[in-house]
């Protein structure tokens, strides 16, 4: 207790040189566990919009070698009636998964009034859809959802959605009569009339100018096919998606299907996360040097302007550990208030941003979003021990040299 006592009298001394070296703790604690809130948005954010604002689902499931397939056969790998049959029973079977979707990937030309527009997109059976879209939270407008007209409905099949910029291009409207062609798995040319029910927003900005969502049935009609492209697995957690990938291996043979988690489709997820664990690692030691540096400013002139204490503590009998000791308590405590400011500091600016909802446009998007701060406890509390740490070991060098001077020249310092 006296130990304690003592460092605290000490701080409380030098109290402006110590407020300075708090303020430079709890500011690069805040700075650290900020970044690594607004990283952990971004991951959730591309996570959460690749399996349930882009419809992937948790897992997909292809022929072997139909994702590298870059041909102009429509009918190459697509899984057929059958397949798709046995894979909902094996799906149906295991409790960790909510839905397993059919998807087929759909391209053609959509004409209106004579105006031609080629197009790309997707086609499931809308309630399917709508119950993976469903879960999105992430990639939240600014301006709520952007979409206009009626839902895609099952009762439905010849109702089609498309994307804001498509429908700008061609001066689509709600209630157009459309027609899609297309080239069906046999090679024949195929065309089928479609109405307009919905202009709805994608996420990615990439898709804009061309995304078509159609029900499952019209675009087997217009290929020709009971097929699908590949079948996407939406789990009940998050957390199953490597064990229910492992489950579906071994159900089916490796040598003819791929079984993909959501995290290796998502090459972008994977770079980003990249990035900002590189980021992330450079900020962090920046601001653990900026931190050390400020701490070994303040110990070394402590020390300076206390040799003549120190000589005088020495002779009354404290030893030279016990001085490092001192000015190592002293260091902690700077570390330990540092850092709790640093959390309060933290917490304020997250629960400031959650109230006045910042927008921002990310660069793969094409709408302003709501951006967010996650605090994420594994960071907090590491970045505290590790901030708590690095201000004691700054100590010991001056403490140490400290305690190295003789007692008759401690005590005749000027």
């Amino acid at each position: 207790m006296n130990w304690i006592s003592l460092a605290l009298r000490n701080l409380l001394r030098n109290a402006r040189r110590s407020i300075t070296t708090i303020a430079a703790v709890a500011l690069g604690y805040a700075a650290t566990n900020i970044f690594a809130g607004f990283a952990g948005y971004m991951f959730a954010s591309i996570q959460e919009a690749h399996i349930y604002e882009q419809i992937n689902g948790h897992i997909q499931i292809w022929k072997k070698g139909a994702r590298d397939y870059g041909g102009s056969d429509p009918a190459a790998y697509l899984i057929s009636a059958e397949e798709f049959e046995n894979i909902k029973t094996i799906a149906s079977k295991d409790e960790r998964i909510d839905l397993a979707a059919g998807m087929l990937e759909v391209t053609g030309n959509l004409d209106y009034e004579g105006n031609p527009g080629y197009f790309f997109g997707q086609a499931m059976v809308p309630s399917e859809r709508e119950t993976i879209f469903s879960r999105s939270t992430a990639l939240k407008s600014a301006d709520g959802p952007n979409q206009t007209g009626a839902a895609i409905t099952d009762d439905n099949p010849f109702g089609i959605s498309v994307a804001p910029g498509m429908s700008e291009n061609l001066k689509l409207e709600l209630g157009a009569s459309v027609i899609l062609m297309a080239p069906t798995i046999h090679g024949q040319m195929n065309a089928m009339d479609a109405e307009i029910v919905q202009i709805k927003d994608v996420a990615a900005e990439a898709l804009n100018n061309h995304y078509t969502f159609m029900p499952l049935e019209l675009g087997q009609i217009l290929y020709d096919t009971q097929g699908v492209s590949s079948v996407r697995v939406l789990l009940k957690n998050d957390d199953d998606t490597d064990a229910v990938v492992a489950s579906i291996q071994a159900a089916l043979p490796e040598s003819e299907w791929e079984v993909i988690p959501w995290y290796k489709v998502s090459r972008l997820y994977l770079k980003t996360k990249r990035m900002f664990d590189i980021i992330f690692g450079l900020v962090f030691v920046i601001i653990a040097v900026i931190v050390i540096m400020s701490v070994l400013n303040t110990i070394g002139m402590a020390v300076v302007e206390r040799t003549r204490e120190i000589g005088t503590l020495r002779a009354i009998g404290l030893k030279r550990p016990g001085v490092v000791r001192l000015f190592g308590i002293e260091s902690a405590f700077l570390g330990v208030i540092g850092a709790i400011t640093g959390l309060i500091v933290t917490v304020g600016f997250s629960l400031l941003i959650a109230t006045i909802k910042p927008t921002w446009a990310p660069p793969v998007t094409a709408r302003e979003i709501v951006w967010e701060i996650h605090l994420r406890p594994e960071y907090l509390l590491l970045t505290f021990v590790l901030l708590v740490i690095f201000t004691s070991l700054a100590a010991i060098a001056p403490a140490t040299r400290a305690a190295k001077q003789s007692i008759v020249n401690s005590l005749g310092h000027v």
